[in-house]
């Protein structure tokens, strides 16, 4: 014998069917955009601005894939490799006061990978040891800019037990920091094209 359906048990199941479909599609195609995190730090002793940035695995292989021309598995990188291939990339992607990055300025500390993105730690030299360490400086960000328009860039900067932050884009990439303590607001600056 086969059970009777109320109107009520026949209506649940019809919403049921109709709706689960729609919600998991909505869900599967929701997507709440892309950031990254950026930490930085003055770090005057050693005359250093120290970076961290938590970029996702897929946007990350999408840039070294535009970049190098071929698939990349971050995943699968040994450490040397991704000193190489990534280290290049973000140095390449960031200016500072309005000029690349040069070799020497930029220096690879580590990386700590996870399951779906990975912690990137770098530093960059604001001055030599002879030089005086500037006021202030320009930081500009364009990681991920080229496959990923939209993306944030969601920053924080610290120095000693103070934190602002700011949030960079590609119509608004650049910050400007003081190198002492941070008693002056940080400000994302215009693009200057």
């Amino acid at each position: 014998m086969l059970p009777t359906l109320t109107v009520t048990t026949m209506m649940t199941t019809m919403t049921m069917t109709t709706l689960f479909p729609l919600l998991l599609s909505g869900l599967l195609t929701f997507h709440p955009g892309h950031s990254t995190r950026v930490e930085l730090q003055v770090n005057a002793e050693q005359r250093t601005l120290e970076l961290a940035m938590r970029i996702d695995h897929s946007d990350l292989e999408s840039a070294l894939r535009k970049r190098f021309g071929i698939p990349l598995i971050t995943e699968k990188m040994q450490d040397d490799e991704a000193q190489e291939r990534i280290g290049t990339y973000l140095r390449e992607s960031l200016r500072l006061d309005n000029a690349s990055l040069r070799p020497t300025q930029f220096r690879w500390v580590g990386w700590e990978r996870r399951r779906l993105s990975s912690w990137i730690y770098a530093e960059i030299v604001l001055a030599g040891a002879d030089e005086p360490l500037p006021e202030t400086f320009t930081l500009e960000i364009k990681t991920l800019l080229e496959v990923e328009p939209e993306l944030n860039h969601v920053v924080a900067i610290r120095q000693g037990e103070q934190t602002r932050s700011v949030v960079l884009d590609r119509t608004q990439p650049r910050v400007r920091i003081p190198t002492s303590l941070l008693t002056k607001p940080v400000t994302a600056t215009e693009p200057i094209d």
